[in-house]
């Protein structure tokens, strides 16, 4: 790596880092059936092969949770240098984040109405409290990102909730949960529903969506490394990327060792439970335990992938190998909006079907060559344009005005 080409450098890791972030989002998403939230139980529990058993299990150590985790980081430290970048060049810059916040919030409500995982409609608000707190110290950022990670909000409420249980709790009745109710209706909207039945389950299920992410606590990891995001681009751990080098080098080491430390503990106590018959799984300090384990296993993994997949990108080799991942993340939201496309179009009624007919395994292994025509598209457009098409539409509507798509000398 030469010193005259580090932002050139800087740039390029930072995107390939996206496109990375985009293949194991799709991965996460294809591997049932591009479903945007729960499903039957029954669904999960028709394929038990052996393909499929792996695939999941991969899938719930290496993937799911890890890479929207990953791609917040990666948004986080986006939002930053964006907000930096209008602070230099505006004095009423707050208005101008505002707004850009504000047209990416349209653009995320009117995804979540055609897929209900949509995650941009969840980052706008996040985006704004990256304003609000912009002054803050570093050190403190920090500490809270990292509380944050490791979901402590809602390790806090589940400990209340522990201590003062519902006098309601044990009564309920055997009813059908929301949840179950839900998720019946999303079934049948996959499976056998038009394009509108679609569109309006997804609306339905807009408050579900919050709901969830606040009672798992997604919503405050996703803070946390929209934070740490944050933390990285003020201490412009990417612009100088030979000079933080040995920092990335431990941060990788030590997230590694945390993340196989909680893996062999968890094991452990699983062994032991079934070893002696204990029953922990039914202990509510035990699930708060497992809990917090799984939260911080997955957060320290996110980091894992984060610095090694950083450090791997100094070398030339890996450079071959990883950068061409660089278009597809210039282009992050485009790719990100137009998965939705691929999955729809595979899976649900309104296109080929398949959901259900494939098996988990199956999946993974289409996600695949879907990326591989993502990868194309984006680098034969971006010989001709200078931005992704809704990342131009992003920026236009951004500073109210048209910028050039089309390159005027192309290469």
């Amino acid at each position: 790596m030469h010193p005259s080409s580090s932002s050139a450098q800087r740039i390029t890791t930072v995107d390939a880092l996206r496109g990375f972030a985009l293949f194991g989002i799709l991965l996460a998403h294809f591997i049932y059936w591009y479903s945007g939230a729960a499903l039957p139980q029954s669904t999960y529990e028709k394929f038990t092969d052996t393909g499929s058993t792996i695939a999941s299990v991969i899938n719930g150590i290496f993937i799911s949770g890890k890479f929207f985790t990953f791609f917040s980081f990666l948004f986080g430290l986006s939002f930053f240098l964006q907000m930096q970048s209008l602070e230099k060049k505006e004095e009423r810059f707050v208005l101008r984040y505002c707004w850009r916040l504000l047209t990416l919030g349209i653009i995320g409500l009117l995804h979540h109405a055609f897929w209900r995982g949509d995650i941009l409609s969840i980052y706008v608000p996040l985006g704004f409290i990256l304003l609000f707190i912009r002054n803050i110290s570093n050190r403190l950022l920090f500490i809270i990102a990292m509380l944050l990670v490791i979901n402590l909000p809602a390790r806090i409420i589940e400990i209340v909730h522990l201590l003062f249980p519902s006098p309601a709790g044990n009564n309920a009745a055997a009813t059908p949960l929301p949840v179950d109710n839900d998720a019946a209706l999303y079934y049948a909207a996959i499976k056998h529903g038009s394009l509108i039945d679609v569109i309006k389950n997804n609306w339905d299920g807009l408050s579900t969506k919050f709901s969830f992410q606040f009672q798992s606590g997604r919503i405050y990891i996703t803070l946390g490394f929209f934070m740490l995001g944050m933390y990285a681009g003020r201490r412009k751990w990417f612009e100088q990327p030979e000079l933080y080098k040995p920092i990335i080098k431990r941060i990788c080491k030590y997230s590694g060792l945390i993340t196989l430390g909680i893996v062999l503990f968890a094991l452990g106590l699983i062994a032991v439970n079934d070893a002696f018959k204990l029953s922990l799984e039914t202990k509510p300090p035990m699930q708060l335990l497992f809990g917090f384990l799984f939260d911080t296993a997955g957060s320290s993994m996110t980091v894992f992938y984060l610095a090694g997949l950083t450090m791997l990108m100094y070398r030339s080799r890996w450079q071959k190998l990883l950068f061409p991942l660089a278009p597809v993340g210039k282009m992050a939201l485009t790719v990100y909006l137009s998965q939705t496309f691929f999955g729809l179009l595979l899976f649900y009624n309104i296109g080929f079907g398949l959901f259900e007919k494939t098996a988990p395994w199956l999946n993974m292994m289409i996600a695949i060559p879907v990326f591989l025509i993502q990868i194309y598209l984006c680098r034969t457009w971006l010989r001709y344009f200078n931005y992704g098409p809704v990342e131009w539409l992003w920026r236009s509507c951004t500073f109210l005005k048209w910028y050039p798509l089309k390159k005027t000398n192309q290469s």
